[in-house]
């Protein structure tokens, strides 16, 4: 499962050498026999094989490393973002619910398909129909919400630049709070058509019937709120921002703004950039594996770079659930402090205990010192 960039009608990661088109044509090269020892041996079968080798790295290897650098960054994350410094400010609960999203996005489907490959077992959407169903349903309104927190970075970003007399009003935790709900509950009524859309054919795949109208449109309706209306608003956004800073335009109204008002500006352009990058591409591959003719499926070496595309820009969506951390200590002066902080107090405290194990009992004036100058050396 993709990372908020797939199409509303998506497809799973099938095995490398299967592709499926609009009307569930399917082009398989397992069917065709190689025999590697022929001297016949073409070049077809060498990115047959070369495809194979990259499906295992992209399956069994890439998605364990992924879920424990999007651990350790997103959590570490939360943490920071916990503390005082940023608890006031909207983007802070903005950017706490997109790490969230990306915990339970790891965690929920790359974490839980790749589970199911090691252990050669069936996928949780595979295993019943009904499964098939509430899987897809849950799969949407927790992926697809990472784009729109996103959106709700770069928006409120915006105001703070272009609008900074509507700050106190419009970037409060209360509407940060009612934007989460208005994008949950938005997620929800554009995805529970997948309870009654997907059905579970060997795999868990939407139904297609040619005459059925809603099958038609509603994928691409879908998709819109899914992929293509967040992108444009992330690049309008960001041109916006982008604008705004190089104007020094916050400069104006600074005596409307807190002291930490413009925290995380840096950083939610650079997310926002980074993501709009990142996933792109999936969604254009998504697209032309919607639509590509039937035509194309006898061009066996056309599929399979298909193939390597489709894979290859799948995990490319993945990279932007274990970024955030790395784009905070970069791009944010105040996250790094805050994190030097933090680490620099859990060091002192283990420092203290320490001494205090060796001269307990003692009214040693050294140790005394040596906690004096631990203390004052956690502030920065």
């Amino acid at each position: 499962m993709s990372n908020s960039v797939a199409i509303a009608e998506h497809y799973d990661i099938m095995s490398a050498t299967s592709v499926v088109d609009d009307n569930n044509h399917t082009f398989n090269s397992s069917d065709q026999q190689m025999d590697y020892n022929n001297p016949t041996y073409s070049d077809y079968d060498a990115s047959y094989l070369e495809m194979q080798n990259l499906n295992t790295i992209f399956t069994f290897y890439m998605p364990p490393i992924l879920i424990l650098i999007g651990s350790i960054g997103n959590i570490l994350t939360l943490i920071v973002l916990h503390q005082k410094t940023f608890k006031p400010y909207s983007i802070s609960f903005y950017v706490s619910s997109y790490a969230i999203a990306n915990l339970l996005t790891l965690y929920l489907f790359l974490g839980s398909e790749w589970i199911a490959g090691v252990a050669d077992e069936k996928t949780i959407d595979n295993r019943s129909d009904w499964l098939c169903r509430l899987w897809q349903f849950i799969m949407r309104v927790i992926s697809y919400s990472g784009i729109w927190f996103v959106v709700a970075m770069v928006i409120d970003r915006y105001i703070v630049i272009w609008h900074p007399w509507k700050v106190s009003s419009m970037c409060t935790i209360f509407m940060a709070k009612f934007a989460a709900v208005i994008i949950i509950v938005g997620l929800v009524v554009v995805s529970i058509h997948a309870m009654w859309t997907y059905e579970l054919m060997n795999n868990c795949f939407p139904l297609h019937n040619e005459n059925d109208i809603h099958a038609m449109i509603w994928p691409w309706m879908s998709a819109s709120f899914y992929s293509f209306i967040p992108l444009a608003l992330l690049f309008i956004f960001n041109i916006l921002i982008i604008t705004g800073l190089c104007l020094k335009r916050p400069v104006k109204h600074t005596h409307n703004l807190g002291p930490h008002q413009m925290v995380l500006t840096h950083t939610t352009l650079a997310l926002s950039t980074i993501y709009f990058l990142l996933v792109l591409p999936p969604t254009v591959m998504n697209v032309i594996n919607k639509t590509f003719p039937p035509s194309w499926l006898q061009d066996s070496k056309l599929m399979l770079q298909m193939e390597r595309a489709r894979v290859s820009t799948y995990f490319m969506a993945w990279v932007n659930t274990i970024i955030l951390f790395c784009l905070c200590l970069l791009f944010s002066r105040t996250f790094r402090s805050e994190f030097l902080d933090i680490l620099t107090s859990k060091l002192c405290f283990r420092h203290q205990s320490r001494i205090y194990e060796l001269q307990v009992g003692s009214q040693s004036s050294a140790t005394q010192v040596e906690m004096d100058a631990c203390t004052e050396t956690t502030p920065l």
